[in-house]
């Protein structure tokens, strides 16, 4: 198989929302902001439009009222000591974004970073292409990028399950100007086959998904799976501003703006979706709906997305200030959305999330 060449040029300009304080004073001696990349193939005919799906074109509905009394979801997290906010959905309908901890009141209508659970998002993206004819699981991920030695073994299918024995251990000191570039430059190659949680792989697919479409990854995302389904609560960090985001705690301290920076960047499209619980849980009722019954959303190993147990799927995930984790129902009409805004130097939410998942029942 031949290999495409491929030209990287500049997408948009993103100044991240959290504009003001993940990057803009992280480095002070030039504008605060990322390239994301629209990668695009040298060949004409890879740039044909996108083909929406009907069921990923219904409007989300603005149900507000459920019966279910949320003070048990609430005493259960202010016993655990949470800082954050929670949504649940019952019997298909949906619970606002609720608050618990001590900046309860201060936080009501604020952005937490989605963290790793944007993972389950390009996975659906490179599902939807693959249902549209335009990708495969089983290419190998040479075709689109030639410049790194692996072989045909690595394929899209071992980036969506991090066996592709890719890694990249780098941490970047400053302000990426092109994040798939660096990840490119930085990776490390080893056995194929054995999973491995790395971020790289992640990136490598929003890079697919830029050639597959000639759009920037988050052009994509928005066009194709928030905009049409009404999802106007999950943003990349670029359209907030950052009196809108939940501040970030680690330990109960507040977390600074370069250390947050520098778990943000390095990622063209992960740990740069936020969101409120609730819109992120409406997202993920829309994923489990078209591809909760395909063994490529489904992990069985952390990657960001969901994973089988009993008769829910789960995904968490966390960075520096914030943690996120979701539970919900194979059907999609029950579950928990969890999003703190203090680490608390702890790896997960999955147990509480289930402990509230179960409370639903």
């Amino acid at each position: 198989m031949s290999k495409k060449i491929i030209s990287l040029v500049t997408g948009s300009v993103i100044f991240l929302g959290i504009g003001g304080y993940a990057l803009a004073r992280y480095n002070q001696n030039s504008m605060a902001h990322v390239f994301y990349q629209q990668v695009i193939h040298s060949k004409t005919g890879d740039s044909s439009k996108l083909e929406d799906k009907p069921s990923l074109k219904a409007k989300v509905k603005k149900e507000r009222t459920v019966p279910f009394e949320k003070k048990s979801i609430s005493k259960l997290l202010e016993d655990q000591n949470y800082t954050g906010s929670y949504a649940i959905v019952t019997n298909g309908k949906f619970l606002r974004t609720q608050y618990v901890g001590k900046d309860a009141k201060q936080d009501h209508n604020k952005y937490y970073l989605a963290t790793d659970t944007e993972n389950m998002l390009t996975a659906a993206a490179i599902l939807q292409l693959v249902d549209q004819g335009k990708l495969k699981l089983s290419t190998p991920i040479n075709k689109y990028y030639d410049s790194l030695s692996v072989s045909d073994k690595v394929t899209v299918q071992t980036l969506l399950n991090m066996t592709s024995g890719l890694s990249n251990k780098s941490i970047p000191n400053n302000q990426l100007m092109n994040v798939l570039n660096w990840n490119l430059n930085h990776v490390e190659v080893s056995s194929v086959g054995q999973y491995s949680y790395q971020e790289v792989n992640y990136v490598l697919l929003e890079g697919i998904i830029s050639q597959v479409t000639n759009q920037s990854y988050q052009d994509y995302i928005t066009s194709t799976f928030l905009k049409p389904n009404g999802l106007d609560e999950v943003k990349f960090a670029s359209q907030v501003d950052s009196s809108k985001m939940a501040t970030p705690y680690n330990n109960g301290q507040p977390v600074s703006d370069p250390t947050l920076a520098k778990a943000m960047n390095s990622q063209m499209g992960q740990n740069q979706l936020v969101a409120t619980p609730e819109s992120l849980l409406r997202l993920t009722q829309l994923l489990v709906k078209k591809y909760g019954n395909n063994s490529s959303f489904i992990g069985s190993q952390p990657s960001g997305r969901l994973i089988k147990d009993g008769d829910m799927y789960y995904v968490s995930g966390g960075i520096v200030g914030y943690r996120t984790s979701i539970a919900i129902s194979k059907d999609g009409k029950q579950g928990v959305a969890l999003m703190s805004n203090d680490s608390n130097e702890k790896n997960s939410l999955t147990s509480l999330v289930k402990k509230a998942y179960d409370s639903l029942k």
